[in-house]
């Protein structure tokens, strides 16, 4: 597939986990979540590499990981219904990968796992992260056009949590609905839960319609 920097667009393999590991890390690094999560950015990135360690692996053996050719971004997709189960032995991983900080991690799963509608089966965009030097070029957009295609083909709905308004702002450009924010416990952040629904193309009109 190509975007605005003509982006070639493939399925992740495991020889990038690392890559994509550090991707997250640094995509994710500095935000208002981080903040509330660790607040001190140096252990928070040592940290961060562990935890999105957990996801990497778990995305390569049962979600759909979107990258651009040259891993400067990556979606991690999950396909999700009531009962679709997390990585394998989350609870001791998460413990060993965030230490004295699993406490604020275990209050961020409930938080979402409390906002995260089971009813309906829909793929669940886990993360987005395009690295800081390749912002705001079209990478995030081009992995977004490159999944809904699929599921707009298979009828799929999708859903997501924005962080931040900016990331909000995009993800509504993109045909995602915003329901009401929630907080992270003790005065933590905003955060958007959103919803997507299949898009349906019209299709092009035929010659002969076109000329009656």
């Amino acid at each position: 597939m190509t975007g605005t920097r003509d982006l070639t667009i493939r399925r992740a393999e495991p020889a990038d986990a690392k890559r994509l590991t550090e991707l997250l890390t640094d995509a994710f690094l500095i935000s208002r979540v981080g903040n509330w999560l660790i607040p001190g950015i140096g252990v928070r990135r040592h940290v961060y590499l562990r935890y999105f360690d957990i996801f990497v692996r778990h995305g390569l053996a049962h979600g759909l990981m979107d990258v651009t050719d040259d891993l400067t971004g990556v979606a991690i997709w999950l396909p999700r219904d009531h009962d679709t189960p997390g990585p394998q032995d989350y609870d001791q991983q998460l413990a060993e990968a965030t230490g004295t900080w699993a406490d604020r991690f275990r209050a961020l799963d409930k938080t979402f796992d409390e906002q995260h509608p089971h009813e309906v089966f829909h793929h669940h965009l886990l993360f987005l992260g395009v690295l800081p030097s390749d912002q705001s070029r079209g990478i995030g957009s081009a992995l977004l056009a490159h999944h809904h295609a699929y599921l707009d083909a298979e009828g799929i709905p999708a859903y997501l949590e924005a962080s931040m308004p900016r990331n909000r702002d995009l993800y509504m450009r993109n045909a995602y609905t915003a329901r009401d924010a929630f907080n992270l416990p003790d005065d933590g952040p905003p955060l958007w839960p959103m919803w997507r629904d299949p898009q349906v193309t019209q299709p092009s009109p035929r010659e002969d319609d076109i000329r009656s």
